[in-house]
């Protein structure tokens, strides 16, 4: 009697695969059924994992992790172009023991995101498309390039206080008009090196402000873009909300209605207290560390402004400040003025000044 070989087929069971990927290999952790099956480390490759996956688990549905860095979302879309279910999380809420802390490398960490994806502990971040993705870059340059250039004029200021030479007091509120920079290339310098290192400190300085004029030609040009134009003219409408404030708002947020409702919202930008609750006891603390960085900063600076044109909002921060003090009472400002833009994006409304 011939007997038949049957091969094993995983018809109707879930793969559970967690991810930690670098640059140039990938630790792999699988799971079936909440339970360890083994793990391996392979090149950092999406069509020799999907390859491997599917010939050493025929016939199954797979779903995928890893956390968001610098690898972005590529990995994401090309395994998803594979046929292959994918998310990316935040590193922060994939759960771990002390003990994993403690002895923490690359398979132990594939392992630990593959346990909580097959616990179904994960919750995915949001994957922007990547028209979206692109755009959002060039607006994120423009503020990598403001960064660079403070840090710029930080160090030729820096540079003149170290060798002695005083800022003529017309200049001390300067922002760095072409007067000021004549006045700095003019400068007499006993020093040969030292002369030359300032003169490269300028050169960067209006090799940086060059480019920062070409970017915001880029992104005067991308708010005209059929998908951000009639947004961007309304988060305009909002006090102080400017161009940038609100093609930035645009490229990080994307689609409003991703968020359930204003908490949701919120608890992204991070206009939100941390708290530590226990019976009876409620305390709260300062604002979260959890927050998009760009976002909060730049509002808090419409915040300002906002109180300054809006009598409704003025009349509520003098009150809060007499309480609480200006700076506490400008966050509180912020997380309102947050409200009303979320507002007015659902609804789709312009901003109406001297409404409570």
């Amino acid at each position: 009697m011939v007997k038949v070989k049957e091969k094993v087929n995983f018809k109707g069971k879930t793969i559970q695969v967690g991810m930690d990927v670098h640059r140039n290999k990938w630790n792999i952790s699988i799971f079936l059924d909440g339970q360890f099956v083994r793990r391996f480390q392979q090149p950092a490759d999406v069509a020799a994992l999907a390859k491997h996956l599917k010939k050493e688990y025929p016939g199954a549905e797979f779903v995928l992790a890893y956390e968001a860095g610098f690898c972005g979302f590529w990995i994401c879309r090309s395994l998803k172009e594979q046929g292959l279910d994918c998310i990316v999380v935040n590193a922060s809420d994939v759960p771990q023991t002390n003990k994993e802390l403690r002895q923490k490398n690359d398979p132990n960490d594939s392992r630990r995101i593959g346990a909580a994806l097959s616990g179904n502990m994960l919750k995915p971040i949001h994957i922007p498309d990547i028209e979206l993705e692109s755009d959002r870059m060039l607006v994120r340059y423009r503020m990598r390039l403001q960064w660079d250039l403070s840090r710029c004029k930080s160090r030729i200021k820096s540079m003149l206080h170290q060798i002695g030479i005083l800022i003529p007091p017309r200049f001390d509120n300067s922002n760095w008009s072409n007067v000021f920079i004549q006045w700095l290339q003019a400068l007499k310098m006993e020093q040969d090196s030292a002369k030359a290192t300032l003169d490269f400190m300028i050169d960067q300085v209006l090799q940086l402000r060059k480019k920062q004029l070409e970017v915001m030609r880029n992104i005067r040009l991308l708010s005209k873009k059929s998908r951000y134009e009639a947004k961007h003219e309304l988060l305009m409408s909002v006090p102080g909300v400017g161009p940038i404030i609100a093609i930035t708002l645009l490229t990080e947020i994307g689609d409003i209605d991703r968020f359930k409702n204003f908490y949701h919202f919120n608890s992204f930008i991070g206009f939100c207290p941390t708290e530590y609750s226990s019976g009876n006891s409620e305390r709260h603390g300062s604002m979260t560390p959890r927050h998009h960085s760009p976002l909060r900063e730049l509002l808090i600076e419409a915040t300002w402004i906002a109180v300054s044109h809006d009598p409704a909002l003025t009349i509520v921060y003098q009150k809060l400040k007499q309480k609480i003090g200006g700076k506490r009472a400008i966050v509180k400002m912020s997380r309102k003025l947050l409200n009303r833009i979320y507002t007015i994006w659902k609804k789709n409304e312009k901003y109406v000044k001297g409404v409570a």
